[in-house]
């Protein structure tokens, strides 16, 4: 007859049995199990891991359901598992801590792993409670003890590991102990490799709290991670130089002493080429340059941070180590742990450049001069991304010769050198063009010739165009900063692209020629889209050359945006894209008519109008919200370049009027187009008021169309007091005090705010709007009503309280216009 212990282990072998059937029935009994007698559950567990008899996977999986069944945190809310624990007998809990220290003494690895992880789950729970108080005793008794088996301090190690993976509020002495007995384990020509592993990575946690500040602790640590990095292990090195990089966010200023053994380990480690272990020291000196950014900042905005915070003994080893960084940039090509490599060299070079400024571009120039003129494309190509990682931190003026060396690259003859020329010279105008800055990044003479090859290269490979896409978006994003500021009378500082705007347009309509085997295009001919939205937004439509540009752009979108719209998708992809690409097409239609509309140029938008709105109204029946909503932006922007006329394209438009397609972008353009209109629309307005009062029934879109109201009043002014006795009684009805009271769940309290705040603004508008006072006065003493309800609810959100102080501050110019009205009434 089997025993429960075998049964057991019977169950733990059927919970990882390949039929879905038998491990489901034992994981239910194991839970079963748990659930009935949970100190059983747990000392059976604690027996099985012990038990050398039971298969190394029922061992391990013993293992992660004990630790699973004690794990939890004392600040979460749930923490029942610790409870659980607690409230064990003190003669189980004892028995079970018994088991697992015998335990790390296993023949099985999976045992002694496991039993390794649970004590330090019950040292979280037990220590700060003043329980178990001799387990770092016995802890360091095994590793003390003479005869203890590698295995034994091995495992004693990882539990240690794990015990100091939290704060639990040991004895300085205690800390000490233990990191004696680590900085010993770590002598590797005294302990086996694995053990020399376990030290290092148990070190890794207690340095958190070791006495670093004393000297003599923190030569016998440095000593011994120095040494450990000095390692033929792989993961020995890895570990020292995690151990390093540990160390540097508390005790970064007090690592002088050893900056030139550990540059010398990192450019040994970096030579040597195992992934891990590189990645790990440049982890380092990442983190290194991290910790000084970081205390600039803290310099410039806290007056009592150190002014030796800086630390510039970094600096030095900082330059000897970029030629090392650089070097690896040479290896960017291969399998995925020269990638890894080359990605977070990259990234560190970028922290140097910030670290040490000016002093970092001789060292990358020498190695651009090296390396960009030779025949391997490899070579070119790492010069050019060398270009790239220096951007950030040195002055304009140290950083003037990479243009020329960049526009050189654009024309490669290798693709990936091309490509990765522009891609750094977009980093360049993200990173440093702007007309407003004292100083150029490019001469009038670099210009013309950066434009010509950008123009040139939008007609490249995919691979090159795209990135040419991005340099042009962030080339305009750059005079976007002060387009707001120019003064239009005088020739705008964007006026310099009108020279090269036609070819500019034309690459990038080149790099978004839509495939026929893609009709949607690609993410390329997005990025082509949104570079040309951003060019256009920037132009001075008042030059000639770039009124005549966009002049011709219009219609060309117009077609493609045509094109998209008859083109057939099949796959959810296509489907997918399709709605993008109308998204992205709108939003350039929109600006575009946002900038001739502004200029001598309106009367073709008027030309265009009734096939671009009819366009536009398409797509407003697609089924994405972004693409509805940008064609109903541009809508509203083509009701105000077209003005008044707009209501000729009423009949249009309203065919695509209806709550379906009702969204807060949408209504906020029905306002827009009332306002444009004014009194033009009054032969449509009793169709659209009553769709508006449809769409009142749909819950969400109740707050926009009462906003919509005060918009609609504003805009047709005394002729809205048709309806005022209906909108008033809406939002009477939207008033109603279930909405706001005793609600606590978080989304209808956001709601309730947005309806408040819709009721004000339709309040405001009708009072503004209206023109006979005695009407006014009552809508007044409707909105006073309203404002004393909102009083009463003191959990309001803050912002119904600014809308309602708008609100009231606007009052009193509405009351002075009536007050003038009425005098003039009586003088007459």
């Amino acid at each position: 007859m089997d025993t429960d212990k075998d049964i057991l282990t019977k169950l733990l072998l059927d919970a990882q049995d390949q039929d879905d059937s038998i491990r489901s029935v034992a994981a239910g009994k194991l839970k079963q199990r748990q659930e009935q007698d949970f100190p059983d559950f747990l000392l059976s567990l604690s027996a099985e891991l012990l038990k050398d008899t039971s298969p190394p996977d029922c061992r391990r999986l013993a293992g992660i359901i004990f630790k699973n069944s004690v794990e939890g945190k004392y600040s979460e809310d749930d923490n029942r598992n610790i409870k659980r624990w607690i409230n064990l007998d003190e003669l189980i809990k004892s028995k079970i801590k018994e088991s697992l220290l015998i335990t790390l003494g296993s023949s099985a690895a999976e045992a002694r792993h496991a039993s390794s992880q649970i004590i330090g789950k019950l040292a979280y729970i037990e220590i700060p409670s003043r329980d178990w108080q001799d387990l770092i005793d016995i802890l360091l008794g095994n590793m003390a003890h003479q005869g203890a088996s590698p295995p034994l301090k091995q495992a004693t190690l990882e539990a240690l590991e794990y015990v100091f993976e939290e704060f639990l509020g040991l004895k300085q002495d205690a800390i000490d102990g233990v990191l004696d007995s680590v900085i010993r384990a770590m002598n590797r020509t005294e302990q086996s490799s694995e053990v020399c592993l376990a030290a290092v990575k148990a070190l890794h946690n207690v340095l958190k709290f070791a006495n670093f500040a004393n000297e003599d602790c923190r030569k016998r640590i440095m000593t011994a991670i120095c040494n450990a990095a000095k390692s033929d292990e792989g993961a020995i090195k890895e570990g020292a130089f995690g151990c390093l990089t540990a160390i540097v966010p508390e005790y970064y200023m007090v690592l002088e002493p050893y900056m030139e053994t550990i540059l010398s380990l990192t450019t040994e480690a970096l030579k040597g080429g195992a992934e891990k272990v590189a990645l790990q020291c440049i982890e380092f000196w990442s983190t290194i340059c991290e910790q000084v950014i970081k205390l600039r900042e803290q310099k410039k905005h806290f007056a009592h941070v150190s002014s030796t915070a800086d630390c510039r003994f970094i600096e030095k080893p900082l330059c000897s180590l970029v030629p090392v960084l650089l070097g690896t940039l040479l290896n960017q090509e291969g399998d995925v742990d020269a990638l890894n490599i080359f990605t977070s060299a990259t990234t560190c070079l970028g922290l140097v450049a910030r670290t040490i400024g000016n002093a970092i571009v001789p060292l990358a120039m020498q190695f651009v001069e090296g390396n960009i003129q030779m025949a391997e494309s490899r070579s070119r190509k790492a010069a050019t991304y060398a270009l790239g990682v220096i951007l950030e931190g040195p002055s304009i003026d140290k950083l003037a010769p990479v243009v020329g060396l960049l526009v050189d690259r654009m024309e490669d003859p290798n693709i990936e050198v091309r490509g990765a020329a522009v891609c750094t010279l977009g980093r360049v105008f993200e990173l440093l063009h702007s007309p407003a800055l004292a100083k150029r990044f490019f001469t009038d003479e670099d210009f013309r010739r950066i434009m010509a090859v950008l123009s040139k290269s939008g007609k490249d490979v995919p691979e090159v165009s795209k990135e040419v896409c991005r340099a042009i978006y962030f080339l305009a994003r750059g005079y976007q900063t002060i387009s707001s500021e120019v003064d239009h009378s005088k020739k705008e500082i964007s006026s310099e692209l009108s020279p090269f705007l036609s070819g500019v347009i034309n690459a990038l309509l080149s790099a978004s020629e839509l495939d026929k085997k893609t009709p949607f295009g690609t993410r390329a001919s997005a990025s082509a889209y949104e570079a040309l939205t951003e060019v256009v937004r920037v132009s001075n439509i008042h030059d000639y050359k770039a009124s005549i540009a966009i002049r011709v752009l219009m219609p060309r979108i117009m077609r493609r945006l045509n094109t998209a719209l008859d083109a057939e998708a099949i796959t959810s992809s296509d489907k997918g894209n399709k709605y993008n690409l109308q998204a992205l097409l709108c939003d350039l239609l929109l600006v575009i008519i946002q900038k001739l509309g502004q200029s001598c140029e309106a009367d073709m938008v008027k030309e265009y109008a009734q096939f671009v709105l009819v366009l536009f109204c398409r797509v407003l029946t697609c089924d994405c919200s972004t693409a509805r909503d940008k064609a109903a932006l541009a809508i509203g922007a083509l009701a105000r370049a077209v003005g008044p006329k707009f209501v000729g394209l009423m009949s249009i438009f309203l065919q695509y009027y209806n709550v379906n397609l009702f969204s807060p972008i949408y209504l906020e353009v029905i306002g827009n187009i009332f306002h444009v209109l004014g009194d033009e629309i009054l032969p449509y307005c009793d169709y659209m008021m009553d769709v508006l009062f449809e769409g009142l029934s749909e819950r969400a879109l109740k707050p926009q169309i009462l906003s919509c109201f005060g918009e609609i009043a504003l805009a047709i002014g005394k002729d809205f007091e048709e309806y005022l006795q209906a909108v008033i009684q809406k939002l009477r009805e939207a008033d109603n005090p279930r909405y706001y009271a005793n609600i606590f769940d978080e989304d209808k309290v956001d709601y309730g705010s947005q309806l408040r705040q819709g009721i004000f603004k339709a309040y405001s508008g009708i009072l503004r709007g209206i023109k006979d006072p005695k009407s006014g006065l009552k809508v007044a003493a409707d909105l006073f009503e309203f404002i004393e309800a909102v009083c009463k609810d003191e959990n309001r959100g803050a912002s119904v309280t600014y809308t309602a102080v708008d609100v009231l501050s606007e009052f009193g110019s509405t009351v002075e216009s009536w007050t003038q009205g009425l005098i003039s009434e009586v003088m007459k």
